[in-house]
């Protein structure tokens, strides 16, 4: 398959690159900093507006410019020198995420004066720029963030590339691929190779059903009406029912708005209901109607699927639940070591331990108890 290679901003797919053209063709700052996702096209598109627009492009990875004297020595010195070839010269500082961590060493704020004093236009890209390490080099950017691409419009991009390449394609399989990738338009056409160097792009029929993790079953939930999608959109999550309400009760605001939530919720609440009623009295027919609210009651919800992909967002119930359990487990350890030592019960040793927490502080104590580092981490904080 040939390789792609966009030579246009146009031809970013899910992308609103006219922004891009819009700040060097008058731009307010003198660096632009694109930001979002893995595999959306950052680099690309830096490389699509130096082909449209003639452009000698530099390009350094912040990976291997991590400290003032690289950054200085290295793009310092190329912000202030003429293009070779006589071009208009174009900087892209890609990952810029790099440079932050341990071995920084004022690396940030070198790149920052480098901004305030260069001769060329500035492009950086990164993941995760919002963390206040960065705040100094968001207030001398313009900011513009790429987000993951909606998996029907890199589903049509796949489609495109096989029929472009002469290759036979199942569209099930293409929507799979796209579904399985989150918006990452690299990684698809990774997989897309990798399939048709196996001869595996055919191997699957419009039956398969694309389930790969809780998140993709949320996906078919919050994207689709139909019915038979609806309906098997948990069978091959590997998770409990329980879990998987929490799960739809966290990201359902994500993806519905106004009555479509309202709907949603009477829906989960329903479910809910049959979950009461399964527990309290061991009616696990029940479970089908639950399963039915939950994934049919939610989907049948909205009126309109919501346009763009939407990364969804760990139940903060589900990470208390286990902070808290982590957290008991250094404590029922503590108690289980301190009864074996006295020679009393576990339910002693618990009842005690609230008057004892001072005394087990104690270095003599703890080196008898033969504490480990969690341990004494955890009655350090108690």
């Amino acid at each position: 398959m040939k390789q792609y290679t966009p030579n246009k901003l146009n031809e970013i797919i899910g992308q609103d690159t006219s922004k891009i053209l819009k700040w060097f063709e008058n731009p307010k700052k003198k660096a632009l900093l694109i930001h979002g996702p893995s595999g959306v096209g950052k680099t690309s598109s830096v490389y699509a507006l130096a082909k449209e627009k003639n452009l000698e492009i530099l390009e350094l990875n912040s990976s291997d410019l991590r400290n003032k004297e690289q950054i200085k020595n290295v793009i310092g010195i190329a912000s202030q020198q003429q293009s070779l070839f006589g071009k208009n010269k174009l900087i892209l500082i890609d990952e810029v995420d790099g440079i932050s961590g341990r071995h920084d060493y004022g690396g940030l704020a070198e790149l920052n004066k480098v901004i305030e004093d260069t001769k060329h236009p500035i492009i950086l890209t990164g993941n995760e720029i919002f963390d206040s390490k960065f705040s100094t080099l968001r207030r001398k950017c313009e900011l513009l963030e790429f987000k993951a691409v909606d998996y029907l419009e890199l589903f049509e991009f796949l489609k495109n590339m096989c029929k472009e390449n002469n290759i036979k394609y199942d569209e099930t399989f293409l929507k799979n691929l796209a579904r399985k990738n989150n918006g990452d338009v690299r990684a698809a056409l990774l997989d897309l190779e990798r399939s048709i160097e196996e001869n595996s792009l055919e191997e699957y029929g419009d039956d398969r059903e694309y389930k790969d993790n809780i998140e993709d079953a949320l996906r078919l939930v919050f994207k689709s009406k139909d019915v038979n999608i609806l309906l098997k959109a948990f069978d091959k999550v590997d998770m409990n029912p329980d879990e998987i309400l929490l799960w739809i009760d966290e990201n359902i605001s994500r993806e519905y708005d106004e009555n479509d939530l309202i709907k949603a919720y009477q829906a989960i609440a329903k479910a809910d209901v049959y979950k009461g009623r399964i527990t309290k009295r061991q009616y696990y027919r029940f479970w089908t109607y639950q399963s039915a609210m939950m994934s049919v009651g939610v989907g049948l919800s909205k009126k309109e699927k919501q346009k763009g992909f939407i990364a969804y967002k760990r139940p903060e119930r589900i990470l208390k639940m286990w902070i808290a359990k982590q957290r008991n487990a250094k404590k029922n350890s503590i108690v289980e070591k301190f009864a074996l030592k006295t020679h009393i019960s576990k339910k002693k040793a618990y009842q005690e331990f609230g008057f004892l927490v001072k005394f087990l502080k104690e270095p003599n104590v703890k080196l008898e108890l033969e504490l480990d580092e969690s341990e004494e981490e955890w009655l350090n904080e108690n």
